[in-house]
């Protein structure tokens, strides 16, 4: 069985240069998503073993689910060609 996606190191190559506060949120986002997506990951394949007592994760607050959205924007623009979708909970 194969284990998480491997994670990804946030990246601004290609950006024009960004105020240090922007690339702060940028980092802090891209992590969250990064984090989320592979708890959720790790989750899906238990529950497909059999366990289904596993929960998916709960955001702590709407920020954290918008630091997730727009990580998950950073992930598509730096890595189009990539399957950013988040995990599908059953």
């Amino acid at each position: 069985m194969s284990g998480p996606p491997p994670q990804m190191t946030f990246d601004l190559s290609g950006w024009l240069a960004v105020p240090q506060s922007t690339k702060i949120l940028y980092q802090n986002a891209w992590n969250t998503f990064e984090r989320v997506q592979n708890y959720n990951w790790t989750v899906s394949t238990i529950r497909s073993g059999g366990d289904t007592t596993q929960l998916y994760y709960t955001y702590i607050d709407i920020a954290e689910m918008n630091a997730f959205i727009v990580g998950r924007y950073l992930h598509v623009q730096r890595y189009p060609a990539s399957n950013w979708l988040p995990v599908s909970k059953d």
